[in-house]
């Protein structure tokens, strides 16, 4: 159960899920490194990373196994962003300019392979194209070695 201000209580801790879900029961599913937050009915509400080991989860009190893995998603992600007060977005580790005349508006942002369409009650406001993967968001840069800095 969601408390007031949007927390639940999990593995002794208190995490937020979001105010707006407060007094709803929710369970949260433990997959990997993601954790999925899911109404009573079976919505999925949002995707967060995941506070708790995969090594723990056994610990937790009244945790079960799930029966089955949630459907993987086709086709094109889209998400939902809050326009900053400066104007930009971020999506997938990549900052995005949406312009200042949208500051504090939510826009919807499909992101496919190559670029992320950025969009405002149903209108396209701008096409971006990608930058980043997945694997350069999980990884830092590492510094060139000699030999490479040799072949520059």
């Amino acid at each position: 159960m969601v408390n007031g201000v949007g927390l639940v209580g999990l593995a002794g801790e208190q995490l937020s899920v979001g105010y707006e879900l407060a007094g709803q029961r929710i369970t949260l599913r433990m997959d990997g490194t993601q954790m999925a937050v899911i109404s009573h009915d079976g919505e999925l509400l949002r995707t967060m990373p995941c506070p708790v080991p995969p090594a723990d989860r056994h610990r937790l009190r009244g945790a079960r196994r799930g029966a089955s893995m949630l459907a993987a998603a086709t086709g094109p992600v889209v998400v939902q962003r809050r326009v900053s007060q400066r104007g930009s977005i971020m999506v997938a580790a990549q900052r995005i300019h949406a312009g200042m005349i949208h500051a504090g508006k939510i826009v919807t942002v499909t992101a496919s392979d190559h670029t992320f369409q950025i969009s405002l009650d149903g209108e396209t406001i701008a096409v971006v194209p990608r930058t980043t993967t997945a694997r350069s968001t999980a990884t830092r840069p590492t510094p060139l070695g000699q030999e490479a800095r040799e072949r520059l």
